[in-house]
């Protein structure tokens, strides 16, 4: 019992130790722009962006919220604040690898099943994608004509977005609502494989789609919680929408809070579907490419360096100290567990 107790706090201990190198490097190489941004910014937009990120995460949280509530009633706002926060370190520090299995470990630590914590994971995803596409449909009807003067085929590129991001949806859909297309993908699957290795996988992950069915069955019966759900991911969305507007009608007045708003929209549509890790990559080359189209390139960088801190960043940064101070807290435990151990040997003996 002693060794086992020593091991696990070893291993807790050098855990903590990757964790502080990965910050390190994540902030060096990967965030450092950002913040030479943020001390370059006056100080009333950086404020103003911080609030944008603060509500939106706090909207995010009450979203959260009302899916995991149907399993766990006393799951609250903040836990919710803080699993996307949590979620986003771990994409952060694992280059977008690690956040589904992070969010569903830190659901199950909040005494969800994993069936649930994975269902409430999928359901973020899929009424995050279905937000998108709604004001993506949106806008396109409300500045077309623009979207198609200032970007060359800008709508074409909306349209490949929205029927990327429909059929990423209709897929999860599909094998969590569907037992045929379940049975479908088990017969192909089974042909495939032939190593009885991954006919194993194969089977666990149909055993989780049985499982994800009834977790998100259980969602869509509860039609108020379904709206609550949807309507404050179209909220979190336009608070971040908002955001470039804020930052660049500073300096261009005359910017169309419509015209602006459509960017963005169609800029996360688009850097949401295009491959690139953790989704970084692909958002801040549409961003810059739809921007500059109407203000300066050295202001559209400027801008969405700021929009990442509000919607990237921050959470990064609140998920950071939520996962030291709690790892901190793990460590401490299991040192008092490892003295009390040793106590008892050494009075045995």
């Amino acid at each position: 019992m002693k060794l086992s107790a020593n091991r696990k706090l070893f291993l807790n201990i050098f855990l903590f130790l990757v964790v502080i190198g990965l910050i390190i490097f994540v902030i060096r190489d990967s965030l450092g722009e950002i913040f030479e941004e943020l001390t370059t910014t006056p100080w009333p937009i950086l404020a103003g962006v911080t609030a944008f990120g603060v509500i939106s995460q706090l909207i995010e949280g009450y979203t959260i919220k009302n899916i995991a509530g149907e399993y766990n009633p006393s799951f609250s706002i903040m836990d919710g604040f803080f699993a996307s926060a949590y979620a986003t370190f771990y994409r952060v520090v694992t280059f977008g690898t690690g956040s589904i299995v992070a969010e569903v470990i830190y659901y199950r630590k909040k005494e969800l099943k994993l069936s649930q914590g994975t269902g409430v994971t999928a359901l973020r995803m899929i009424t995050y994608k279905i937000a998108v596409m709604i004001w993506a449909i949106i806008f396109l009807f409300l500045e077309s004509d623009v979207l198609q003067q200032e970007v060359p085929n800008g709508i074409m590129l909306v349209l490949i977005g929205m029927s990327v991001t429909l059929a990423i949806v209709a897929v999860l859909l599909l094998f969590s609502l569907n037992v045929s297309a379940q049975v479908v993908f088990v017969k192909i699957s089974n042909r495939i494989f032939k190593k009885q290795r991954w006919r194993d996988l194969v089977d666990r992950a149909n055993l989780q789609f049985y499982s994800l069915r009834e977790t998100i069955q259980t969602f869509i019966q509860d039609k108020p919680v379904v709206f609550k759900v949807f309507a404050s991911n179209m909220t979190k969305l336009a608070v971040w929408y908002v955001i470039p507007y804020f930052i660049l009608s500073q300096s261009y007045p005359n910017l169309s809070i419509t015209l602006s708003i459509a960017l963005i929209s169609f800029t996360v549509t688009l850097g949401g579907v295009l491959p690139a890790p953790g989704g970084i990559g692909g958002l801040e080359f549409v961003y810059v490419l739809l921007f500059k189209h109407i203000v300066d390139d050295v202001d559209a960088v400027s801008s969405l360096l700021l929009y990442r801190y509000a919607t990237y960043l921050m959470p990064f940064l609140i998920g950071m100290v939520y996962v030291l101070i709690t790892k901190q807290k793990e460590i401490k435990t299991e040192y008092e567990e490892a003295k009390e151990t040793k106590k008892e040997v050494d009075e045995q003996s």
